[in-house]
């Protein structure tokens, strides 16, 4: 339990370094995109809203939904971008998308090895249970005859 409970802090460290990166994706691309408000709206909202999460939520479960939204914009906003040649120039912005896409990795790796922990644990926790209750059946009694 220690060992997962570790990794998902990791992992939520991971989330929050990647999901810093959308104010400076922000600044970046500002002079670039033509409805920049209108594009980055969703993403900054998320971005708020897993803040306020922070608060309240250090689980990796119930923030994986906000993240997963947010990975999903990020998805977006890349691909308008990848649409602009002059971004596409930008040494910043190439910067940002390289970090990005590395942080993406990076939990994308520590999320397969934190399933497989944990699948791996709840296998356990069955056999545990199960074990537990052949305890408490009784056993009949054969009477020789």
């Amino acid at each position: 339990m220690k060992k997962i409970n570790k990794l998902e802090k990791i992992i939520l460290i991971k989330f929050k370094e990647k999901n810093n990166q959308i104010t400076s994706l922000y600044e970046c691309t500002k002079p670039y995109l033509n409805k920049h408000n209108e594009i980055f709206k969703e993403a900054l909202i998320l971005k708020q809203k897993d803040f306020s999460e922070n608060l309240f939520f250090n689980n990796l479960l119930e923030k994986s939904k906000t993240y997963k939204l947010i990975h999903n914009e990020f998805n977006f906003i890349f691909r308008v971008c990848n649409k602009h040649p002059k971004i596409n120039k930008d040494s910043k912005f190439l910067l940002i998308k390289d970090t990005v896409i590395d942080k993406s990795n990076e939990l994308w790796k520590k999320l397969i090895l934190y399933k497989q922990i944990t699948d791996t644990y709840n296998k356990y926790i069955t056999i545990k249970n199960i074990t537990i209750i052949w305890i408490f059946i009784p056993i009949p009694k054969i009477n020789n005859l």
